[in-house]
C-alpha cells in the first residue's frame, strides 16, 4: 500500500486495511496497482467495498482463534457466509444478493493487494460457490425490485391507466407553497429523465436548458455507467420545465444544486394568535435519504387526499416498496407499454445494455408476449362457455 508521503489522504479502503493490519498479509501488495484500483472506483463502489471489508475484517477478528483475512481460506469464507445468512438478535439475515456482493468485495480487495495472479482465489473455491447456492435455495427469493412509479396514463390504445401510486397522483398532492413547488419539480424531473438518485441530487441549475418547443434538456455530467464523465443529455417535457421554472423562481436559485433542503421556522404567536412561517433554502443539495423522505411523505399525502385508492391496511407496504429508483423503473415500464424496444429504452435511460430494462419490464413483457397475445384472445373467448358448463354440472 502507499506510504504516507505518497498518499497524504488515504482512501477509506486503505484506512480499514490499516486498522486491521495484523489480520492481513500484504507482502504481495503493489502500491501503484492499489492506487490505480482505488482511483478507478466510483464513489458508491468504494463505499460498498469499504463497508463489506469492514464487516469481514471485524468478523475475522472476533473469531477464536483469530482468522487470517488476507489471504483468506475457503473454509473461513464458508463460515462467514453461514454467519451472515443466519443473522442474530441485532442483525437481520443477509439476502443472497448481499452475500454475493460481500464475496465479490473480498475478491476485489485480494486482487488489489496482489493475490490471485498465480493461484485461484479462495472466493472461487467450489465449497464457497456451493455454500452460496445452498443459501439461495434455502431462501428461495429473488432480489427485491423497487416498485414502479408510472405516469398514470394509458400508454397505448386499448390499455387502461395504471392504478395505485402514480406520478400524476404525487404531483396532485403538491401544493403551491415553496415546498410543494420543489417537490413537484423533483418528481417531474426524476420521472421524465429516468434519473438515478445520484443524478437527481447532483443536478445543478446550469445543467438545465430550454429549447424552442418548450421542452428542455438536462445535461448529466456523469453517472453509474459513465464514470469517465463523457456526459449525456436527457429530454424533459414542457410540463417539467414549467415546474422547474416555478421552483427556481420562487426559491431565487440561479446557480448550484437545484434540489435543496428547505428549513421551516415558525415564530411564536403574536397577541392575536398569529404565527409567521418562514422558509429558508439550504446551500447544499438534498441527500439520497432526503429524496426518499420526500417521496414517502408525498405518497401518504396523496393517499390522504384521495388521489390514490388502496385496500385498507396496505399503506405501510406501499410506502416501503417505493424508493428513489421507482421513477426509473416506472418510466421503463411505461416505455415498454408504449411499444418501445429494449435497445431504445436502454439508450434513453443510459444503460450499457438492454438487459436491465428487460428485467424491470419483465412483468409487463409477460402480459404482452406471443402466448399472451394469441392464447389470451382464444382462451378469453372460451371462458364464458367453460363457466356456464361448470355451473350446469
Amino acid at each position: 500500500m502507499l506510504a504516507a508521503a505518497d498518499q497524504p489522504f488515504p482512501s477509506s479502503v486503505e484506512l480499514v486495511l490499516r486498522r486491521y493490519a495484523p489480520l492481513i498479509d500484504a507482502r504481495g501488495a503493489r502500491s501503484v496497482a492499489f492506487e490505480a484500483a482505488v482511483t478507478a472506483m466510483a464513489p458508491a463502489t468504494k463505499a460498498a467495498i469499504t463497508a463489506d471489508l469492514k464487516c469481514f475484517l471485524a468478523w475475522c477478528k472476533s473469531r477464536r482463534p483469530v482468522a487470517t483475512a488476507v489471504p483468506v481460506e475457503p473454509e473461513t469464507l464458508v463460515h462467514y457466509l453461514r454467519w451472515l445468512a443466519k443473522g442474530s438478535d441485532t442483525r437481520a439475515p443477509a439476502r443472497p444478493a448481499t452475500l454475493a456482493r460481500r464475496i465479490a468485495s473480498i475478491a476485489r480487495v485480494h486482487r488489489m493487494l496482489g493475490f490471485g495472479e498465480k493461484e485461484p482465489l479462495a472466493t472461487q473455491a467450489g465449497m464457497v460457490r456451493d455454500t452460496l447456492k445452498g443459501i439461495r435455495r434455502d431462501k428461495r427469493q429473488r432480489q427485491r425490485q423497487a416498485a414502479p412509479l408510472r405516469l398514470g396514463e394509458a400508454m397505448a390504445e386499448g390499455q387502461g391507466a395504471p392504478e395505485g401510486v402514480t406520478v400524476k397522483a404525487l404531483l396532485a398532492s403538491c401544493g403551491t407553497d415553496i415546498i410543494g413547488l420543489r417537490d413537484a419539480a423533483l418528481i417531474s424531473l426524476a420521472y421524465d429523465a429516468g434519473l438515478r438518485v445520484s443524478e437527481l441530487v447532483g443536478t445543478e441549475v446550469a445543467d438545465l436548458r430550454q429549447v424552442g418547443d418548450s421542452s428542455g434538456r438536462l445535461e448529466i455530467g456523469h453517472s453509474k455507467t459513465d464514470q469517465l464523465g463523457e456526459g449525456a443529455l436527457a429530454w424533459l417535457s414542457g410540463d417539467t420545465m414549467a415546474r422547474l421554472s416555478a421552483w427556481l423562481l420562487a426559491s431565487g436559485l440561479s446557480e448550484g444544486p437545484v434540489f435543496r433542503r428547505i428549513n421551516v421556522l415558525t415564530s411564536p404567536p403574536d397577541p392575536a394568535g398569529q404565527r409567521v412561517v418562514r422558509h429558508y433554502i439550504g446551500a447544499k443539495s438534498l441527500t439520497r435519504q432526503g429524496v426518499v423522505a420526500i417521496l414517502r411523505r408525498r405518497v401518504l399525502e396523496a393517499i390522504d387526499l384521495g388521489h390514490v385508492e388502496l385496500e385498507p391496511g396496505m399503506e405501510g407496504d406501499t410506502v416501503r416498496g417505493l424508493s428513489a429508483h421507482s421513477f426509473r423503473v416506472g418510466l421503463t415500464q411505461d416505455l415498454f407499454a408504449a411499444g418501445e424496444d429494449g435497445s431504445g429504452i436502454a439508450l434513453a435511460l443510459r444503460w450499457s445494455s438492454p438487459t436491465t430494462a428487460l428485467r424491470y419490464a419483465r412483468e409487463l413483457a409477460v402480459g404482452n408476449n406471443a402466448a399472451a397475445r394469441v392464447l389470451g384472445r382464444l382462451r378469453d373467448s372460451e371462458a364464458p362457455t367453460v363457466a356456464r358448463s361448470t355451473a350446469n354440472q
